[in-house]
């Protein structure tokens, strides 16, 4: 879906940014690559097909206590700058060379000799050290301690359990338009059907988060949103009427 030299660019990041910061409560990956990495294997074995990757990095912050702080310097001396919105940070790499770029010296080449890695910050509440994103679903995963280690080639990082995974998704799914909507509702429909564990069987747990998921399931079942998620996630864009089963099938048994 996207151009796999920036998806590479931005697992390298990723990686730099996880070796820099290692395991910790504190800290965690969401987004398009926490889908990746929980489902890649699964999706890999069922259809032969390497599950979507992500060209943004997305994670979040427990913003209690001194670590926002130490995030902050890791984020600076990997080369992260602030970006447009107060929880987005951007990096410039030459898409040639994979070298970082300062602003300066990014300015003087022409935009496709150029690529941009943003990296959002989702924090259970406002943070002085660092600029977030306060989602409430975020501060329940956090204060419930909703968390779980992720296997990051080689690597380990906590991530929300895949029903608050999901329900970031659903959320991010609900504010978006074009392109990223549709990454949304691919990654969403990974979640639902190549999970490690029944994403349906935890979102029943609780009414507001199958109330929530629902919504998403719904918004999913657009004639445009299945024909891209089946074209993209299984080559053929006509296994729209499949997808829509396997929705409609999960919207039942949300109840």
């Amino acid at each position: 879906m996207y151009d796999p030299l920036e998806t590479e660019a931005s697992k390298r990041i990723l990686l730099e940014l996880l070796d820099e910061l290692k395991l910790d409560r504190r800290f965690g990956l969401v987004g398009g690559w926490a889908v990746h990495f929980l489902i890649n294997q699964k999706f890999l074995e069922a259809t032969g097909r390497e599950f979507l990757r992500s060209r943004d990095i997305d994670v979040f912050l427990d913003c209690t206590g001194d670590f926002p702080r130490r995030f902050a310097r890791v984020l600076e001396g990997i080369g992260f700058v602030p970006g447009e919105y107060r929880f987005r940070y951007t990096l410039i790499l030459d898409r040639e060379s994979m070298r970082k770029l300062e602003e300066r010296e990014a300015r003087r080449k022409p935009p496709f000799e150029l690529i941009y890695i943003y990296l959002d910050v989702l924090g259970n509440r406002e943070c002085e050290a660092v600029g977030v994103w306060p989602s409430e679903i975020v501060a329940e995963a956090i204060r419930g301690g909703s968390l779980k280690p992720l296997e990051v080639e080689g690597r380990r990082v906590f991530s929300p359990t895949e029903d608050f995974l999901f329900l970031l998704k659903a959320d991010s799914f609900s504010g978006r338009e074009g392109e990223k909507r549709m990454k949304d509702a691919c990654d969403l429909y990974g979640l639902l059907f190549y999970s490690p564990v029944s994403v349906l069987d935890l979102l029943k747990r609780e009414r507001w988060k199958s109330e929530r998921a629902k919504h998403a399931l719904n918004a999913m079942l657009e004639e445009e949103v299945l024909e891209f998620v089946a074209g993209t996630l299984f080559g053929d864009r006509y296994k729209s009427g499949l997808v829509r089963r396997n929705l409609l099938r999960a919207l039942e048994g949300l109840g």
